[in-house]
């Protein structure tokens, strides 16, 4: 259980690294780097800061639900080119407002609360957003690539299956919240990131270098 756990903490750090190699981490005309950065920055901390030095995660959940709202607005609204600009904003200001109301609820000795409602808002605005995605696809009925070789498609296959599979652990309320069902529903969590993480790892490969 625990090279598992390993092995979704190092996973990662993988698409910067690729970014890296591909000389494109620092291309922010790219959509999907500042999440790329968050979530390498997500693993160091997971690894370093939780792991070994054993600091509080209350203050870690509440710092990367921000950094994950801010990734994930840059993401669609580059993206998108423009479309769907006030409807995005929109999302972008109800989950700002969703954070300072989790603000309410954080406290030192356990945000899990704080933490579950802003990935709920977080997930639903997700899901939103790549529905649009996938219109815009199916309305270009000409597709001369194969969605095989698009990182794009990757990058939204990635979050629609994180968020669609934490949606109904992180809606739990305090049912996850008690010390007997945690640990349990907790794997879910874990599983899931795994996959997020991996089709990243596959879409940066499938990005082109500058």
């Amino acid at each position: 259980m625990e090279l598992f756990i390993n092995i979704t903490l190092y996973s990662g750090i993988i698409p910067l690294i690729i970014l890296l190699f591909k000389r494109i981490a620092l291309n922010f005309k790219e959509p999907i780097v500042p999440f790329i950065w968050v979530t390498a920055i997500a693993s160091v901390y997971e690894i370093v800061g939780t792991g070994f030095m054993q600091i509080n995660t209350s203050y870690w959940f509440q710092i990367y639900s921000f950094l994950e709202i801010i990734g994930l607005y840059y993401f669609f609204s580059k993206l998108f080119k423009g479309r769907y600009k006030t409807v995005i904003n929109i999302f972008f200001i109800f989950l700002l407002a969703v954070f300072c109301c989790s603000l309410f609820l954080w406290k030192d000795n356990g945000s899990l609360q704080a933490h579950s409602i802003n990935k709920s808002a977080l997930t639903f605005s997700v899901l939103i957003a790549c529905c649009f995605w996938f219109r815009d696809l199916f309305k270009n009925i000409e597709v001369e690539e194969n969605l095989w070789n698009l990182s794009t498609f990757y990058f939204i296959s990635a979050v629609i299956l994180y968020y669609s599979s934490t949606l109904l652990l992180f809606s739990l309320g305090n049912i996850v919240y008690s010390d007997i069902y945690l640990y349990d529903y907790w794997w879910i969590n874990v599983f899931a990131t795994l996959i997020l993480r991996i089709f990243l790892i596959i879409g940066t490969w499938k990005m082109k270098s500058k």
